[in-house]
């Protein structure tokens, strides 16, 4: 295995040398060789006296993955190497599905649940439901694992068959299943509704991949059908992807000839690009985007794009700053790099990425965009530009929102902690253990169902069982460190969630978000702020319509 471990390092060093332009003969000056040349001696020498005289035995694999990780990290947050099964995982991810038997599955009180199969998925047609304790997978008693461990169970190819066991509520003996794994999709797309009279709402915060721009172009053309005369776009949590499909969203959205986004690489490689669109939105419908602290790379590109047009009106948090570009180089183990390449930068030639020169990798990756400490502090404005309007906007810290309004969709350490409490006791509900609640059981998901605010209503009685349960979980339980007064003090967060686990079970965790979107303040600003939006889109598209008008003459 030495020889194996030397000669595996080696070609990972060189590919990242290569791509470095350390050995590429058309790169590297003849002063620059012998550079490379010692660089790759060096590294080869440190790894034979690693192998020869460490005193335990040396994983070959896992020392080539941190030494070429290690490289990396010197060279900005978001290069990165994937090994073989974190390269193939990452590559299903960005093709929008993966392999496995289609069910949402979560740790809770120390054991797995199923939380929702996915609609027309093998676990939805073998009838796993919201609530099942999965206990054995192909035999192996999996009843007091970790999502994780099992999760790597129910993962495999396509049209291979595995036996899953479930522990129901109100069913004596467990209930096997044998499923055939399919491909899954991943909609970037999660949910879109009507979400006001007049009021369309798209969720895009899935991350954009290879069937986004047609997901996003579907939702509009519905929600059109459905009467929509605007629309809230929703980036937030949507960590980016292909930049092929967040131009391909802005074509839809800005007028034909708008620039979208500019990348600027190292002179002479080759990497310095503009995109522009092609073929342009056909209406000027008011739009407003909602983005948070975890809006980032794709999705930053999509609201700098809007906002340098004036073409929509951009509320809620600092989004996170990053607007590094990064090219894949497959390795020959079947791995990859994730390597840095350029810099994004918006219309109006503002910078997205955040400055990442100080401070931990902690602090890069969970700073927060408001309050007070060096975690929380916001982002330096490192230079000043202008929108098509003339509005004035900042650079150098990811995308500054027209209406800023902290989000309250992050849970506390204490409602963390209170999630378990909360799906057990909707476990019980929605399988009748509840006696005061008996018409909330729920007999398996309804899919496409249309929601209505009568829906499931939480009401006193209902509150009240949940609280008297919740009291005795977390007193049996005291290693959760929740006391009564926690509870008592996350009152209004509780009866949210329960509506929301409530319609899960009942409707899927889409129709879940809908029947919460009261309590989203973030998108409630958004459709008060709607006439602002329309005002700015007008104004916009009379500016561009006559700008084009005078370039023809």
């Amino acid at each position: 295995m030495k020889n194996q471990f030397k000669k595996v390092s080696l070609s990972g060093l060189l590919a990242l040398a290569v791509t470095l332009g350390l050995v590429v003969p058309s790169l590297v000056s003849a002063q620059q060789e012998p550079m490379a040349r010692r660089i790759s001696e060096d590294y080869q020498k440190a790894a034979d006296i690693i192998s020869k005289y460490h005193f335990a035995d040396i994983d070959d694999e896992t020392m080539s993955k941190a030494a070429i990780s290690g490289m990396l990290k010197t060279l900005d947050p978001h290069s990165d190497y994937l090994d073989p099964k974190a390269f193939r995982e990452f590559s299903e991810k960005q093709q929008s599905q993966y392999f496995g038997i289609g069910a949402m599955i979560g740790t809770r009180h120390k054991v797995t649940y199923v939380l929702e199969p996915f609609k027309g998925s093998p676990a939805s047609r073998a009838g796993l439901r919201y609530g099942d304790h999965i206990v054995a997978v192909d035999g192996k008693d999996t009843s007091d694992w970790g999502s994780d461990k099992v999760r790597q169970l129910l993962l495999g190819e396509r049209g291979t068959q595995i036996n899953v066991t479930v522990k129901r509520l109100g069913v004596t003996e467990p209930i096997k299943v044998a499923i055939t794994r399919d491909g899954i999709p991943r909609p970037s797309v999660r949910s879109f509704y009507m979400v006001k009279p007049g009021i369309g709402y798209i969720g895009l915060t899935e991350g954009f991949q290879a069937t986004t721009s047609r997901e996003v172009a579907v939702a509009i053309a519905n929600l059109r059908e459905q009467g929509a005369e605007s629309f809230v776009l929703d980036l937030r949590g949507n960590g980016g992807g292909y930049l092929d499909q967040g131009v391909r969203v802005c074509d839809q959205l800005l007028q034909r000839g708008q620039r979208i986004v500019s990348q600027k690489g190292r002179p002479g490689l080759g990497f310095d690009e503009e995109y522009f669109v092609r073929i342009g939105a056909s209406d000027n419908f008011p739009l407003v985007v909602l983005v948070d602290r975890q809006t980032a790379s794709a999705s930053e590109i999509v609201a700098g794009a809007i906002q340098d047009h004036d073409r929509g009106l951009i509320i809620g948090e600092q989004t996170f700053g990053k607007g590094l570009v990064q090219r894949i180089f497959p390795l020959v183990n079947s791995g990859g790099l994730i390597m840095t390449i350029a810099h994004y930068y918006t219309p109006s030639g503002r910078l997205i990425q955040r400055d990442y020169s100080n401070g931990s990798l902690f602090e890069y990756y969970y700073r927060r965009s408001a309050g007070g400490d060096a975690l929380n502090a916001p982002p330096k404005r490192t230079e000043e530009r202008k929108t098509d309007l003339g509005r004035t906007v900042y650079g150098g810290g990811g995308i500054e929102p027209d209406e800023k309004l902290e989000s309250t969709e992050y849970m506390t350490p204490a409602q963390l902690r209170l999630s378990h409490g909360i799906y057990l006791f909707a476990r019980d509900l929605v399988a009748g253990q509840v006696a005061i609640a008996a018409n909330f059981k729920v007999n398996g998901l309804e899919y496409d169902h249309k929601l209505k605010p009568t829906d499931f209503v939480i009401n006193d009685a209902v509150l009240k069982a949940q609280r008297d349960f919740l009291v005795k979980f977390y007193k049996d339980n005291p290693e959760y460190g929740l006391t009564t007064a926690a509870i008592d003090e996350n009152a209004k967060w509780l009866h949210r969630q329960l509506r929301y686990e409530v319609l899960t079970a009942a409707y899927g965790s889409d129709r879940a978000q809908q029947g919460i979107a009261d309590w989203d303040v973030i998108l409630q600003k958004g459709i008060t702020e709607m006439p602002k939006a329309a005002d700015l889109a007008t104004r916009s598209w009379k500016r561009s319509s006559a700008t084009s008008r005078q370039g023809g003459k």
